[in-house]
């Protein structure tokens, strides 16, 4: 018999149980709300009201959400803001001294959402997609001067 038996045996109790371990406090996870306007510049790392969203390819710059005075310091064309959720923006006081400053309404108009379905059309089969290649060779014409450039 072990001593550990024994102690039980006589009533003795511990304070923990063996394989009773504190588990680690969970950490509080920050939930980021949706639908809420984003105002934190990741140039220079302020708060401001006129944070806008730029999809841009400038290879020095990595940051995609930008304030409108880091967006003028780093020379970022306005054509490349995709979207219109700042105060300023919504109060349609959003201006740039960079290039031109564009309504939400052209912003939309520059980055419209692609629907698939309508603009690649691809037949059915593979077999179709071939006899269409064929069909217009066989259009062609060598008696037809118009397909020849002189």
């Amino acid at each position: 018999m072990s001593l550990k038996d024994a102690l039980l045996k006589a009533g003795v109790k511990t304070a923990k149980t063996e394989n009773h371990r504190d588990s680690p406090k969970k950490l509080e996870k920050k939930s980021e709300k949706h639908q809420q306007m984003r105002n934190f510049c990741e140039v220079c790392e302020l708060i401001h009201p006129d944070v806008e969203r730029f999809k841009h390819r400038i290879p020095l710059l990595d940051a995609e959400w930008i304030c409108a005075s880091c967006a003028d310091k780093e020379m970022v064309h306005d054509k490349f803001r995709v979207t219109a959720q700042s105060q300023f923006a919504k109060e349609k006081r959003y201006m740039r001294e960079y290039g031109p400053t564009l309504s939400p309404s052209d912003i939309k108009k520059a980055h419209p959402k692609k629907d698939y379905k309508k603009d690649n059309k691809r037949p059915r089969r593979k077999e179709e997609g071939l006899n269409q290649k064929f069909q217009k060779s066989r259009n062609f014409n060598k008696d037809d001067d118009t397909n020849f450039n002189r």
